[in-house]
């Protein structure tokens, strides 16, 4: 039977962690349950899983005896994250005030003991949780965990919502793309309105014409569900990412005392082709702008306000040096606001969605972007503006389809 001390912070911490992969509402009921054992007698595994994704994380514990045992996830999270902080007192003369008692029964309820509080929870065996995929591998690679949310989160807006659209735009699209002998991570999300693309480059030092290499060239699709929950992910550090054929693992690694192995996040792949997204970035021959991303962000969130609340319809109009944000509402009324940009083209007019263009706006870090269209019914991209941008580390674009009149 499992019985170990631990501490508040260290517990919460390990807890916070593999709730994302938890379910709550399923119809397989002890998914809604971690699995929590003892690794040897300094440390517990705690783990979660949904049956789509699972998280496997570690934290340093005092182990009285061996064993495994499973509880509701969210109950055990609100629990621990109420009990006060380890703060020592005039009364406190010794340290076991500051550590929670995890004791496990013959019965198999867990009593959770913290200074004067005690909790009772009902568990199910261990023995009925369902097995996580892990595997390991020789043959992958490691990025930033910094740049790796950045990519993320240049994308994850675009994915499509599970319930309207194709199984295989619910997720983003990894590839291993190589150009001037460099290679470069790329990340690419549509949902067939709009599609956005960013890459890094990265020294890949793995096998190449093999395995994971050959599998990345060729392109695979992770759920977005467990790119969310690496985005939650209050740290910072190197991801060692393996894949297969069904599967991939994010690795990310131990960085203090406080646990014996490295935190895994597991997913599986979402089967099927993603679109040819390559034919539909626009090449040459546009019209081009140059605006400020604070003032093109900030007056399109301003004008959005009177856009109908279904399409989110704005209008861009285009004149020399100037553009012009509006939106008629015919039930509210309507807004417009102007700003000065960079542009010498003939005037156009192209109605978009507020909404896609925030969503894109709002990840971009340079001072001003680029923007290219060319009629009322072409695709409208947005872009950081760089210059000297011919050696790029990274890039990032956003690609719009425009509304009807």
């Amino acid at each position: 039977m499992l019985n170990f001390k631990i501490k508040k912070k260290v517990f919460l911490n390990c807890l916070a962690t593999v709730q994302g992969a938890s379910e709550k509402k399923g119809s397989l009921s002890i998914v809604s349950n971690l699995l929590i054992e003892n690794i040897d007698n300094n440390f517990i595994k705690i783990s979660a899983t949904d049956l789509e994704i699972s998280i496997i994380t570690y934290c340093s514990a005092e182990i009285i005896s061996k064993g495994k045992i499973t509880v509701n996830s969210k109950k055990i999270y609100s629990i621990i994250k109420e009990f006060p902080e380890n703060k020592i007192t005039a009364s406190d003369n010794t340290s076991d005030n500051l550590y929670i008692d995890f004791i496990e029964n013959e019965s198999g309820m867990v009593t959770i003991n913290y200074r004067k509080t005690i909790f009772k929870l009902t568990t199910v065996p261990a023995i009925d949780y369902p097995t996580i995929i892990d595997f390991k591998s020789e043959d992958n690679f490691d990025i930033d965990l910094k740049i790796l949310k950045t990519l993320i989160s240049n994308v994850i807006f675009s994915t499509a919502l599970n319930e309207d659209t194709k199984r295989n735009l619910t997720g983003v699209y990894f590839v291993l793309v190589n150009s001037n002998e460099k290679d470069y991570l790329r990340l690419v999300a549509t949902d067939g309105h709009r599609l956005s693309l960013t890459q890094f480059k990265i020294d890949y030092m793995g096998e190449k014409n093999d395995g994971i290499y050959n599998l990345l060239k060729t392109g695979i699709i992770i759920p977005k569900k467990i790119l969310t929950e690496i985005l939650k992910l209050d740290k910072e550090g190197v991801v060692n990412i393996l894949i297969n054929l069904n599967n991939v693992i994010f690795e990310f690694k131990k960085q203090s005392d406080e646990t014996n192995k490295n935190t895994k996040f597991i997913s599986r792949l979402i089967d099927g082709k993603f679109p040819d997204y390559e034919t539909i970035i626009p090449k040459d021959g546009y019209k081009t702008s140059i605006i400020n991303t604070k003032k093109f962000y900030n007056s399109i969130k301003m004008v959005s306000l009177l856009a109908e609340e279904k399409s989110h319809s704005i209008e861009l109009g285009f004149t020399e040096n100037n553009l012009l944000v509006k939106t008629v509402n015919t039930n509210i009324g309507e807004a417009s606001d102007e700003i000065e940009i960079d542009y010498k083209g003939e005037p156009m007019n192209i109605k978009l969605n507020s909404r896609y263009i925030m969503d894109f706006i709002v990840n971009i870090s340079e001072d001003s972007v680029s923007t290219r269209f060319n009629t009322i019914y072409t695709p409208f991209v947005i872009e950081p503006h760089v210059e000297n941008n011919d050696d790029k580390i990274m890039y990032t674009i956003g690609v719009f389809m425009p509304m009807r009149y």
